[in-house]
């Protein structure tokens, strides 16, 4: 049954996206609109497997109105709610909250095992197999995988992450979400047509509920320490946690490849020096000519790179990415023209951001960021040669 429609903006990292959104009693459907009475499906999502927050800074980028926004979510996806104004959006959390709670209550089974594999946690990686409930979070389920396993910490020392035969790079939760929700979906998926929408399906038993499912429809919940306890760990700072948010700018000083997280291969194995990556740009170039492999890097994403939508922003295959990068380190040849432009795409972001001290070199950050100052491009293209 229809409820209620209405103009959102969508936020993610740096993208902003304009979308209707029209809601039903079992299902959120999120559109673009094309004309006044023109709509086309962008997606759908089951309420029963959707959550809200107000995180917005863990989730995009920039300022955002908290008066008018709120985190709205579904596996996997997070995504800033940014309506036109606060009586929009109180109108759109209340609904949403109000229908996401009753279709919860119709879930059926309302708890499911969960597997949790823990990793970078002590000398090997091991399981446990949790009963998890539809209403518990990720916070929640790091905190019984901790007791569980004999774990000291908090939530805040670790981070759930989840690996989906949907996605091409593993996806780490921030906390709110549930993985209930986003087991069930891929189990759900997994079933005949007819029954994909049912609220309490009774298919949902025996071997459903294990890893009978097929590779592209299975999801794995891992356990690592947090982006800051790492920090922490590495380098014994006894300075309070620092915060998510800096200007893009500094980003690209401060960001260095021990303290990066998002699309990490999920290993525990630290890989010894290369040939390629980790190497300051003079230890890899002879005569100030760079490497065949970035060359060809280079090529592609010149040609393809311009009609590839999200190039950067999406990711290869986290697989291919790790195999491509151990031979590219050993020195081996490999032709990327036959991958992925999206695999080619990151390992040039990985060789990028492993750079020691950066592309941009950090002792010089006052310089680059003056350089905006200067009076026309001319004088800009001087400085930064």
């Amino acid at each position: 049954t229809f409820i209620l429609d209405g103009h959102v903006q969508l936020k993610t990292g740096l993208q902003t996206q304009e979308r209707h959104l029209f809601l039903f009693t079992d299902l959120l459907v999120v559109a673009k609109s094309k004309s006044h009475s023109h709509f086309k499906l962008k997606c759908q999502a089951r309420l029963c497997e959707m959550w809200t927050a107000f995180c917005t800074e863990e989730v995009c980028e920039g300022s955002t109105d908290p008066e008018r926004s709120f985190v709205l979510g579904w596996p996997t996806t997070n995504c800033v709610a940014n309506f036109r104004s606060a009586e929009q959006k109180e109108t759109w959390l209340s609904f949403l909250q109000s229908r996401i709670r009753e279709e919860k209550e119709k879930d059926y089974p309302k708890s499911i095992p969960l597997k949790i594999i823990a990793k970078d946690v002590g000398t090997c990686a091991y399981s446990k197999t949790l009963s998890v409930t539809n209403v518990d979070t990720a916070n929640d389920v790091i905190l019984m995988a901790l007791q569980q396993l004999g774990i000291n910490g908090s939530e805040k020392d670790y981070k759930l992450w989840v690996i989906s035969g949907r996605e091409d790079a593993p996806y780490p939760l921030i906390g709110h979400e549930h993985p209930f929700g986003i087991k069930m979906s891929h189990i759900r998926d997994a079933m005949p047509h007819g029954s994909k929408h049912c609220a309490c399906p009774r298919q949902l038993q025996g071997s459903f509920l294990t890893e009978q499912l097929p590779q592209e429809l299975q999801c794995q919940f891992v356990l690592k320490p947090s982006r800051l306890a790492v920090c922490q760990q590495l380098n014994d700072l006894s300075q309070k946690s620092f915060k998510r948010k800096r200007s893009i700018i500094n980003w690209a000083f401060w960001r260095g490849p021990g303290t990066h997280l998002d699309n990490a291969p999920l290993s525990s194995t630290s890989a010894a020096p290369g040939k390629l990556f980790g190497l300051l740009l003079t230890a890899i170039c002879e005569d100030d000519n760079l490497p065949k492999p970035l060359l060809d890097m280079l090529s592609l994403l010149y040609q393809e790179g311009p009609s590839t939508e999200g190039i950067f922003r999406r990711s290869g295959s986290a697989k291919t990415c790790k195999e491509l990068k151990e031979k590219l380190d050993a020195g081996a040849e490999v032709d990327l023209a036959c991958e992925s432009i999206f695999v080619t795409a990151s390992l040039f972001k990985d060789f990028l951001r492993n750079i020691p001290g950066s592309i941009l070199s950090s002792q010089l950050c006052d310089k680059w960021v003056s350089v905006m100052d200067q009076g026309n491009n001319e004088e800009k293209i001087k400085s930064i040669q």
